[in-house]
């Protein structure tokens, strides 16, 4: 990863810009220091840590009238894929909608007749406590709240870019963002991390 484009390092994960054109200011990416293919793998420091993270940038975020989400989507799990978890800040009177579009989106989406719970509330029981290790899954979560999480059954009918689709669908962002992102510049990740880092955010509380 471009050090241009990372505003923290912590013991098992680091946070950056997007490489990619963002949906919105201050967007960030969390990620693992280590290889691990889903968060609900991480142990106990990881879990710690991501906890302390979110927590960080939700309270600087809401300090500027924003609400954050975060979203993950763990697919393709045999190609071990390095996974992120997107944080995006909204306008509060955007995030104040997207508990009941994401519910609906979800309950659309993948197969007809699933054989799991096709919706998981984790506001009540934690992610890694909601979805068992080894299954492809997507969560968002509304700030420090939690959320829903959906175990994907057929990823063929899952596209990953599905969170920053229903998220951009109530903030009205070109679809190009997420279905033909295009590479930020080294000026523009540069000018985004300079933003970002003005936000001076104690990620240790």
């Amino acid at each position: 990863c471009s050090k241009e484009s990372i505003v923290f390092i912590g013991k098992t994960l680091y946070v950056r810009v997007p490489l990619n054109k963002s949906l919105s200011t201050y967007q960030c990416q969390i990620i693992p220091t280590n290889h691990i293919i889903a968060s609900v793998n991480g142990d106990e420091d990881f879990w710690d840590e991501l906890k302390m993270i979110k927590s960080s940038l939700a309270k600087k975020f809401a300090s500027k009238n924003l609400d954050t989400v975060f979203l993950e989507s763990a697919q393709r799990l045999g190609q071990r894929r390095h996974i992120f978890i997107d944080c995006v800040p909204i306008p509060m009177e955007d995030g104040a909608l997207l508990p009941a579009y994401f519910k609906k989106a979800i309950l659309d989406c993948d197969v007809e007749w699933a054989q799991n719970k096709k919706l998981v509330d984790t506001r009540q029981k934690s992610l890694r406590k909601s979805v068992p290790q080894g299954l492809p899954y997507f969560s968002v979560e509304f700030g420090t709240d939690g959320g829903f999480a959906h175990v994907i059954e057929e990823e063929s009918l899952f596209q990953r870019y599905f969170g920053l689709e229903a998220l951009g669908g109530v903030i009205e962002c070109d679809v190009n963002l997420w279905r033909n992102p295009e590479k930020e510049t080294s000026e523009g990740s540069k000018y985004k991390k300079k933003v970002f880092e003005k936000l001076s955010i104690d990620f240790g509380n």
